[in-house]
């Protein structure tokens, strides 16, 4: 397919006629060469399109360099179009502003109450603030300065989202070639993106197929900086207008779709579920120890707590009289909240610091390296119970242990009902006696076997869900 037809990507790989002649548009804010957890979705599932025989137009946001071989990966078929996200002209005389107070007062420190603006100033403001606000702890009227600056970042992350996804679309409909082009598909967050297919598909006519990564209106946590009702009242609105329009609503896991269902019953019948899933990709041999080594790789984000586990493990060591020769914990990674005690203070504080490794955060290849030295690997409880950490489907594939810290009927305890996995209450007593009970398996010689065996948590039997559904939508051809 000749690019002389329509906008030139910023990347490509040649496919072959079918893939010319039946394509689908994909707008994804996040997107390779962006390296973010959310771009990791559709890089993968773009073989699984490629291989159905479909071609696909992928809209992200523009890269800022160079992309190199960051894109090689991409299958056959791929075409990758950059659509930017400057700042707007108010952000430029925020900057000023800020360069200007920094002059006059270079030594003074903010006041975190009443100081900000829009991205590293906002950032500045913040220090010594909670990372997030849930839901129920965000006032529904502004009464503090505070709050003011909160609703204005808000406004200022929607204004851009809002833009983009503008831009986005109008780029989208230049792309779509009548007869050729048979969906458009949005992935988010950023949740505006699924207004840039809306506005597409009410354009093209095309059907609308709007994959939902996270929760947009039922989002139940908000960064502390954009925590204001309008980031909630603006969602409301959107994702109304969005599931109104779409031909196939997709959730990422069942709590999410019942709920999804629960506030839009009309679209029940549109709305399916397709997890990540686990790729097949290999991995490091396992390697085994005499010392029983609990770890865990990534951000261990506000709503999980790393010390309850430091509290459960300190029982165990007590109770079995261990030396730091005999178990431990490694984490590989870091705690968000870098205003409280760090976790190398926690561990202290429940007498186990000799037992206790904290090291920086590695390339991915060396963080599943690290991953294949433990006994047993942990999932923490994060506050949002309809989502998935992507690291389950990555943790479910070594033989090692899953000790999953969940809340029953959450999305973790459903995806990991029936195996062999460890899905515990985050509870010390109960945690403690299921660190002790796989310690005393593994003193008597009993190795773990991987979560992952059968197709529950296979990325190509989610990606055929999928593509059933949008091929169902399509029309067919001779």
């Amino acid at each position: 397919m000749s690019s002389a037809a329509g906008p030139t990507p910023f990347w490509e790989k040649r496919g072959s006629a079918a893939h010319d002649a039946r394509r689908l548009l994909l707008i994804s804010f996040h997107f390779p060469p962006d390296t973010t957890i959310g771009a990791r979705r559709w890089e993968k599932l773009a073989r699984a399109v490629s291989e159905r025989g479909w071609g696909l137009d992928v809209i992200t946001c523009a890269p800022s360099k160079a992309v190199g071989t960051a894109l090689d990966s991409l299958p056959a078929g791929v075409r990758v179009f950059g659509v930017p996200d400057p700042m707007l002209p108010f952000e430029h005389v925020e900057h000023v502003l800020w360069r200007a107070y920094r002059t006059v007062w270079p030594n003074r420190r903010l006041d975190p109450k009443t100081a900000g603006a829009s991205n590293g100033a906002e950032a500045r403001a913040n220090a010594g603030r909670p990372e997030s606000l849930d839901r129920s702890e965000i006032p529904q009227s502004i009464r503090t300065p505070r709050e003011v600056l909160r609703t204005y970042w808000a406004w200022v992350e929607l204004t851009h989202g809002e833009r983009w996804a503008r831009r986005a679309a109008t780029l989208g409909t230049r792309i779509i070639v009548p007869g050729v082009h048979e969906a458009v598909i949005t992935s988010a967050p950023p949740h505006t993106s699924h207004e840039a297919g809306r506005l597409v598909s009410m354009e093209t006519g095309l059907p609308f197929v709007m994959d939902m990564r996270d929760p947009w209106s039922l989002q139940p946590w908000l960064r502390e900086s954009v925590a204001s009702p309008i980031w909630y009242r603006h969602a409301e609105r959107f994702e109304r207008a969005c599931i109104e329009r779409a031909s196939l609503v997709v959730a990422n896991t069942a709590p999410a779709h019942a709920a999804l269902v629960a506030l839009h019953p009309d679209a029940s019948a549109k709305t399916i579920t397709v997890m990540n899933g686990s790729d097949d990709d290999p991995l490091p041999p396992h390697r085994d120890s005499e010392r029983f080594v609990i770890r865990y790789a990534g951000t261990i984000y506000l709503d999980r707590d790393p010390q309850t586990l430091f509290r459960a493990a300190a029982r165990v060591i007590a109770s079995e009289k261990l030396e730091p020769s005999q178990f431990g914990i490694d984490i590989l990674g870091r705690f968000a909240d870098e205003h409280r005690v760090p976790l190398l203070g926690m561990a202290a504080q429940e007498g186990i610091a000799d037992f206790v490794s904290v090291e920086p955060p590695r390339p991915h290849r060396e963080a599943l390296d690290f991953l294949a030295g433990a006994t047993m690997l942990v999932i923490f409880l994060g506050s949002n119970m309809l989502a998935l950490p992507a690291k389950v489907f990555e943790y479910v594939r070594f033989d090692s242990w899953l000790l999953a810290l969940a809340e029953p009927g959450s999305a973790i305890a459903q995806v990991l009902e029936g195996t062999t996995a460890d899905v515990i209450v985050p509870q010390v007593d109960e945690m403690a006696a299921a660190i002790a009970r796989r310690y005393r398996d593994h003193r008597e010689g009993i190795r773990p076997q991987r979560v992952a065996r059968d197709d529950r948590f296979s990325r190509a039997a989610q990606a055929r869900i999928l593509l059933d559904a949008i091929a169902a939508l399509t029309p067919a051809r001779v």
